[in-house]
């Protein structure tokens, strides 16, 4: 679990900012509530790795790219939210008074990670990806309006840092785990930091890992109530890749300096990958090797139950495959047991896991958090879940967090001291505008309301269900721009790019036809159209026509104009029909003016 036992830094912020901690008006009954940030938010806000929150008692802080002036550059913003509910924001300084620094665009890399010490001070670590430290603190505890430049304070200034996680001690005291550039040797290695709140500074405490030809990328640092550190990292090959392996785990005693597996048996320094023990949770496959793309882990966090590994939650990738599954790995006492959590195969074609997972674990109830994924007709819809599992039951229960959005989602969670539950950072970079949202997910009952998996993927798809007697129709239309995008991709049932009828450049009006195989009594008809690169309604239909061919002719269903939906329903009142056509008086809003259409559904009467 992810808080501070004592509350002190909790006081020390109240007192600073002049609230009264007083109990908050917290979810119930298991049924995640959700709120969206006040804050405009950068697009660039996405990484799976990083930790941009921390809860000290009932104050949250959360840190986020924000839009700057500058084309491909952002501002860092953090932000708190008290006991009653009030937000309070600030931006990072080179000195008091001064304006807010912008840092360069990179996406799934230059993302803020923060922790709050023990007498309430703010640490955050932004936008290094091999680049030197960019540390900034509070002046004042507590208040994120006071965070200015640090850097000339921390050790190794001529390193490069890439990836830092943080975490804080029973003791109050900080810690941040980094991939350092040691390039010269052949080896990027992870090492690890601490803040010591004595001493009022930053050391470098040890090497957790490293080896020639191999690059560690750091996945979560948690320090247990007996002051030990528990470290969970990758191994990728040297410099870097996409693709990591080995997923590793290993418990750092700062009282002794020393190393130790899973099972508690000492681990000589820094760890290799071919170092032995009980240390990797993720072995290789038969065939895998480090520069695999397939199979491969792409992020992981753990949680702990006291001062013991609950487990870890991570996602995977299986050989010759694109998705990435959510799965859970635990050690037993003698072994590592590992189990899906997630299965994107069975949940359909073109469903997936997001960049993002989190763990948490309170009381009796382990809790992954992740977020799944669904093409839907050129784009992708994302929506966070938590699973949830009680030592006694047998099976993963499921819960949706937030909301449906465009475009995938990030997510962190760290349970609260004060109720145990856990708060959700839900980041949208991909909405128009991004979102950011505090979610709160409380342990007071089962999470709810329970679903299954399946439905929750349906829901995302927003498939409103029927038969559609369309599908195989026979089709004609006007033109197609080429012989790939004819009109028979309408009706065939995909709703992908590859699959639409396009229009040619230049036909100002055109139409599509539909000749049913039968006659059929009609409820609706739906169409899609629009483009997966276009993340807005420039490539959607504009303006048609939906008209049904019955045995008196051709006769209107209604007229659609300036659209920006990519999915439009018409109501067809039951009237019994062989054809369907659109007249499009208006193709779309983008510079390539064609009409691009995905799928015609004739949705019959139930």
């Amino acid at each position: 679990m992810r808080f501070l036992r004592g509350g002190s830094a909790a006081a020390i912020a109240a007192l600073t900012l002049g609230l009264v901690v007083a109990p908050s008006a917290h979810a119930v009954g298991g049924v995640p509530t959700v709120e969206e940030l006040p804050f405009a938010v950068d697009s660039s806000n996405q990484a799976a790795w990083w930790n941009p929150l921390d809860v000290v008692g009932d104050v949250t802080y959360f840190a986020f790219n924000a839009p700057a002036a500058q084309a491909a550059r952002h501002e860092v913003h953090l932000a708190s939210r008290a006991a009653d509910g009030t937000w309070a924001e600030g931006c990072l300084r080179t000195s008091p008074g001064a304006a807010c620094v912008t840092f360069v665009d990179d996406n799934g890399h230059n993302q803020p990670s923060i922790v709050v010490d023990g007498d309430g001070v703010i640490h955050a670590f932004v936008s290094m990806h091999n680049e030197q430290w960019n540390y900034f603190r509070s002046d004042t505890a507590g208040d994120v309006s006071t965070m200015v430049d640090r850097t000339s304070t921390m050790p190794d200034l001529d390193v490069d840092i890439t990836y830092p996680v943080t975490a804080r001690g029973a003791d109050g005291d900080a810690w941040v785990l980094v991939r350092t550039g040691t390039d010269a040797d052949g080896a990027r290695e992870g090492v690890l930091y601490h803040y010591d709140r004595n001493a009022g500074s930053w050391g470098r405490e040890t090497t957790i890992a490293a080896a020639k030809g191999y690059s560690f990328y750091p996945d979560d640092l948690e320090v247990s109530p007996d002051g030990r550190v528990h470290v969970l990292w990758e191994w990728g090959p040297f410099p870097a890749d996409p693709a990591r392996h080995l997923g590793s785990y290993a418990v750092y005693d700062p009282a002794t300096g020393s190393l130790a597996d899973a099972t508690g048996a000492t681990v000589p320094g820094p760890i290799t990958p071919a170092s032995t023990g009980a240390i990797v949770w993720r072995p290789f496959l038969t065939g895998e090797t480090i520069r695999s793309y397939t199979p491969a882990v792409q992020s992981a966090k753990l949680a702990l139950d006291g001062s013991a590994l609950a487990g870890i939650g991570y996602r995977f990738v299986e050989k010759d495959r694109t998705a990435y599954d959510a799965r859970f790995v635990r050690w037993d006492g003698s072994s590592w047991i590992d189990e899906k959590v997630v299965d994107s195969a069975a949940l359909g074609d073109g469903v997936a896991t997001s960049a993002a997972v989190d763990l948490t674990r309170a009381g009796s109830t382990t809790r992954l958090y992740t977020v799944v994924t669904a093409q839907v007709c050129g784009e992708v819809r994302s929506r966070a879940i938590v699973a949830e599992r009680a030592d006694a039951a047998a099976a993963w229960t499921y819960a949706a967090v937030g909301e449906s959005r465009l475009g995938q989602q990030r997510l962190r969670a760290q349970t609260r001291s004060t109720d145990d539950a856990d708060v959700v950072y839900l980041s949208a970079p991909a909405a128009a505008p991004a979102r950011l949202a505090r979610a709160v997910v409380p342990r007071d009952a089962a999470v709810g309301p329970a679903t299954s998996l399946s439905t929750l993927v349906s829901d995302l798809r927003d498939d409103p269900g029927g038969v559609n007697v369309a599908l195989g129709a026979t089709a004609t239309a006007s033109s197609s721009l080429r012989a790939d995008t004819g009109p028979a991709l309408a009706v065939d049932g995909v709703c992908s790019d590859a699959s639409r009828w396009i229009s040619a450049v230049g036909d100002t009006a055109p139409w599509i036809s539909l000749s049913l195989t039968a006659p059929a009594t009609l409820d609706e008809v739906r169409v899609r159209s629009g483009y997966s690169a276009d993340s807005g309604s420039a490539a959607v239909l504009r303006s048609f026509e939906v008209q049904v061919h019955t045995p008196t002719g051709w006769t209107s269903l209604g007229s659609v104009t300036a659209n920006t939906q990519r999915l439009v329903t018409v109501p067809a009142g039951g009237v019994v029909a062989d054809g369907v056509r659109l007249l499009i008086s208006d193709p779309s809003a983008s510079t390539t003016d064609v009409a691009r259409v995905f799928e015609i559904e004739a949705i019959a009467v139930d």
